[in-house]
């Protein structure tokens, strides 16, 4: 996706940007139908998700009906067909694969189906065809960010740019799993000393991460890695909890992850994670909103960022505002 030719805006968590008005042959239409195709429900971001965009539609007033891809983009696409042929107003969709999902432009262009894509992109440009918008994280600049931090504290303790790390990757193909990737070695091969020495994918999930941190701590002596950087917080707790089970604890303190979740702030505060980048789940008000907004003849930026915080302890400042949403999680039992 070039990102850098889109029209651009920054989306808050609530409420939307004033958008221009266009014709519109669907304006007064009561209760629209909105159609969600999620990807997957193996994990509790999905979950989370999900919900949201079930609490969303409620709240909204608007028909709305969804479908699981079981994590198989087979599936995932058939899901999609299906929901096209109960013509509904508008697709909303959050593609296991960009390239695997990708059919689906053609699919809506073909049905005359307004599409949005959120979270995860398609191998396709927003703001053509009946693709109106894409809404997610900048999730290049996620991994840049959990790339900075690492390379500082690197410095700090060494005093030179250097260090192995191991790389736990997300779901193969998928938008975050390429950008979280791309946009970290973009600001670590920068320095010719700090080296990515494995990497492996875990598909998001808890399990299989352990499992291969657990073949890596085997593979790589006490001394011989440094870091290790994962796709989201499910498999650096998964990796944290394999380096405790083998008393590598000297690798406690330098887990980089994304997400934002509960247990990885309290990792965050604990000292053993550096950083949990957020990449918060809430979708449901932003993609249903600019459903609406779309059917009422408003015309929606092609793409629309969500902004992010980044959790980490280096500082008092960002330690006080770790443990303030960290709290705010806690007394509102909330998982992100």
């Amino acid at each position: 996706m070039d990102l850098k030719k889109m029209c651009v805006i920054v989306l808050g968590l609530v409420g939307l940007v004033a958008m221009t008005l266009v014709s519109s042959p669907v304006i007064g239409k009561e209760r629209p139908l909105i159609a969600f195709s999620q990807c997957t429900m193996n994990h509790p971001w999905r979950v989370t998700l999900t919900n949201d965009m079930k609490y969303w539609a409620a709240k909204l007033d608007v028909n709305f009906i969804w479908a699981d891809g079981n994590n198989d983009a087979a599936n995932q696409l058939a899901d999609c067909e299906d929901l096209i042929a109960k013509k509904p107003d508008v697709l909303v969709i959050s593609p296991l694969q960009a390239k695997a999902l990708a059919p689906v432009y053609d699919m809506c262009n073909e049905a005359k189906v307004p599409l949005i894509v959120i979270d995860r992109y398609i191998d396709a440009e927003p703001g053509t065809g009946m693709y109106i918008t894409f809404i997610g994280e900048d999730q290049m600049e996620e991994g840049r960010t959990a790339a900075r931090l690492l390379v500082k504290k690197l410095f700090e303790v060494y005093g030179e740019y250097k260090g192995n790390i191991v790389e736990l990757q997300g779901t193969i193909g998928a938008g975050p799993t390429i950008d979280r990737h791309k946009g970290f070695l973009e600001i670590i091969d920068k320095y010719p000393d700090i080296q990515v020495v494995a990497t492996q994918s875990a598909d998001y999930l808890r399990e299989p991460a352990m499992k291969i941190m657990e073949d890596w701590l085997q593979r790589f002596p006490k001394g011989t890695i440094h870091a290790v950087y994962a796709h989201n917080d499910e498999m650096a707790l998964g990796a944290m909890a394999a380096i405790k089970a083998a008393g590598r604890n000297e690798l406690l303190g330098w887990i980089c992850s994304i997400d934002g979740q509960v247990q990885a702030l309290k990792a965050v505060l604990d000292g053993e994670f550096l950083v949990s980048v957020q990449n918060p789940p809430y979708f449901g008000e932003s993609s249903i909103k600019s459903a609406l907004r779309y059917l009422e003849g408003y015309h929606l930026p092609a793409i629309q960022w969500v902004p992010f915080k980044v959790f980490h302890a280096q500082t008092p400042k960002a330690r006080a505002m770790t443990e303030e949403y960290y709290n705010y999680l806690v007394a509102n039992d909330l998982y992100y």
